[in-house]
């Protein structure tokens, strides 16, 4: 496309390949008058993010009567150990069939939509739910004949509870790459609210349906663990029909809207894109998208086929001790760590349709003053330095990670003991674990904020070498790590890698756009030192209360009180000391400046 500069030269990039050719870089579509950028990323991200946390909030708190139902504890760990299980592998399937789908019908949507080229954009949304509806099929058929082979190595006591449990997520996955493209489909035209909404009702209605089972079969009829495990599996199914509904309503109400849009913006003429070049970008798009999104996922199937036998060989525990321990981190843990990593995955996919739209329209201008013969040739050496519009918006994406992920570990690191108290049991192990679990959790939000900016430019190759040096790192580590460590280690060597990954994906934005390292520091190096003031005053009065007042392993309504009290006094820490520093106004916009009025300190706005 005229580019010298390495590092704007792409051809071997997917989008540079499939797209279809560019119209003239100055006889740009009409613009819309619309939000800014970082305004939009900020209204998604919102709608995403509270999505997100009353998905996984119920998520959570559907353990406690589900926990207790199960039987005792080690009976109702070993559920949630073969529960995890399941899910584990059936995460592995959904990222295969689907995980990279609705970012790249988001991505492509965005960049026709960009060009007012929505008839291309309607195109590519009906190839995607046709390709979507066989992966769906084609994904059930593989997961249920190879359920007996994933089974085999995994930490249950046995092997036929797995299978079930595995084939019951079959529906589930079938239906789920359908409902996966309809949500990439409101992305593309940068409006969240429909997908965060089918979320929650789809969490609703698989919690509702799971507790349900769970007491009839366990409570009333005294049935067996692995049937009401089944049951809860099967549970996603039904959520996904109630996520299918919710997003046809919404697509039904949105239409007319969209069509206008269609008719003020769309171009004369579009450059025609062939359905096969149309089914090819998706899947092109889509796999760099499923192996790097796929990276949590594997980290975590790491530990599900090598703790135990690893853990055989350099421990003394005996084999229900060994069930138990990855229970506890494999299982317990990693649900209560899920509510703050889901954040950053919200933050991550709502940045991906605006980064890809203002980087395309940066580097078509790059490209209009290349094609200008008039400017000198110099321009193609410091090409780099003209996404000045992108840059800012890595910048505010990763500022808006600090400000939610640095407090919601700081805060479960803090509150572990009374938190694992009160979904699960008052258990020294599992307190220890949750904290370094809520640690590794903030490496993890990282690779998943990162991935999805690399991935909104096309750096497809970036992604996914990052998330192969990621899992190499893991499975190295894994030894070493549970030898010295023990259970520990494996969260240690989960961490280190998702760190290495973090590290270059840095250094290979810093390479393609020069973006500033030090700089991004600087910009979160307030939020951080307000997270850490808000994490010792959390400490200190938590500390407290352990020792003077509240006794966590003495009833539900201690653990209750400290977590309040706790959660009250970080809130009021953070809060108070994000206004006064004006860093909440990343989040909060013009609201934050209401909120100084009304708490008297609008002095720090003169």
């Amino acid at each position: 496309m005229g580019i010298d500069d390495p590092n704007l030269n792409r051809t071997d990039e997917v989008e540079e390949v499939i797209q279809p050719e560019e119209v003239d870089p100055l006889d740009l579509p009409p613009r819309k008058p619309s939000a800014s950028a970082q305004e939009k990323m900020n209204a998604g991200a919102s709608w995403m993010t509270i999505a997100s946390m009353v998905s996984r909030i119920l998520g959570v708190l559907y353990i406690m009567p589900w926990y207790n139902w199960m039987g005792e504890p080690h009976i109702a760990n070993e559920a949630n150990s073969l529960f995890n299980i399941g899910y584990s592998y059936y995460a592995i399937f959904l990222s295969i069939t689907i995980a990279g789908v609705p970012d790249s019908i988001a991505k492509q949507m965005a960049y026709y939509n960009a060009r007012g080229y929505y008839k291309t954009a309607k195109r590519l949304f009906k190839a995607g739910l046709a390709l979507m509806t066989i992966t769906g099929l084609v994904g059930g058929v593989l997961l249920w004949t190879f359920a007996p082979i994933l089974a085999q190595s995994t930490p249950a006591r046995d092997f036929d509870s797995v299978v079930l449990v595995i084939r019951s997520l079959v529906p589930a996955l079938v239906v789920l790459p359908t409902i996966s493209v309809i949500r990439g489909y409101f992305q593309g035209h940068q409006d969240m609210k429909p997908s965060a909404i089918s979320q929650i009702t789809e969490q609703i209605l698989r919690v509702l349906y799971m507790l349900g089972a769970v007491y009839i079969i366990r409570v009333i009829n005294n049935g067996e663990m692995v049937k009401a495990v089944t049951h809860s599996t099967f549970a996603a199914f039904l959520g996904a029909l109630a996520a299918l509904a919710t997003l046809v309503f919404f697509f039904m109400r949105y239409r007319k809207g969209y069509n206008k849009e269609e008719e003020l913006y769309a171009v004369k003429e579009e450059t025609y894109v062939s359905s096969k070049n149309l089914l090819l970008e998706i899947v092109m798009i889509a796999i760099p998208f499923i192996v790097s999104g796929s990276a949590i996922e594997l980290s975590r199937l790491v530990d599900t086929n090598t703790y135990m036998p690893i853990m055989a060989r350099v421990s003394h525990l005996s084999h229900d001790q060994l069930i138990n321990e990855y229970a506890i981190f494999g299982a317990n843990a990693n649900k209560l760590v899920t509510i703050i990593v889901s954040l950053a995955v919200a933050i991550g996919s709502t940045s991906i349709a605006v980064i890809s739209a203002t980087y395309s329209e940066e580097k078509r201008g790059i490209e209009a003053k290349l094609a200008n013969k008039a400017l000198p040739r110099r321009i193609d050496r410091h090409a780099t330095q003209d996404f000045p519009e992108t840059k800012g918006l890595i910048g505010h994406n990763l500022k808006l990670f600090s400000l939610v992920m640095f407090p919601s570990a700081i805060g479960m690191a803090v509150l572990a003991e009374p938190l694992y108290a009160i979904i699960f049991t008052h258990d020294p192990l599992g307190t220890s674990l949750l904290q370094l679990a809520a640690a590794v959790a903030v490496t993890m939000g990282l690779f998943s904020v990162l991935v999805a900016m690399l991935q909104a430019m096309s750096f497809f190759k970036d992604a996914i070498m990052g998330m192969v040096i990621g899992i190499t790192l893991k499975l190295v580590l894994q030894v070493p790590f549970l030898a010295i460590f023990s259970t520990s280690g494996a969260l240690l060597a989960t961490g280190t890698a998702f760190i290495g990954i973090a590290i270059f994906y840095l250094w290979r934005l810093r390479v393609r756009i020069n973006l500033s390292v030090v700089e991004v520091l600087n910009q979160i190096k307030g939020i951080t030192l307000l997270s850490g003031a808000m994490g010792i005053a959390t400490w200190l009065v938590n500390h407290f209360l352990r020792r003077t007042i509240l006794s966590p392993e003495i009833s539900i309504v201690h653990q209750v009180a400290q977590i309040v009290i706790v959660a009250g006094v970080g809130v009021a820490v953070y809060v108070i000391g994000g206004l006064r520093f004006k860093l909440l106004d990343t989040l909060l916009g013009d609201k934050a400046k209401m909120l100084r009025e009304k708490l008297g300190m609008g002095r720090y706005d003169k």
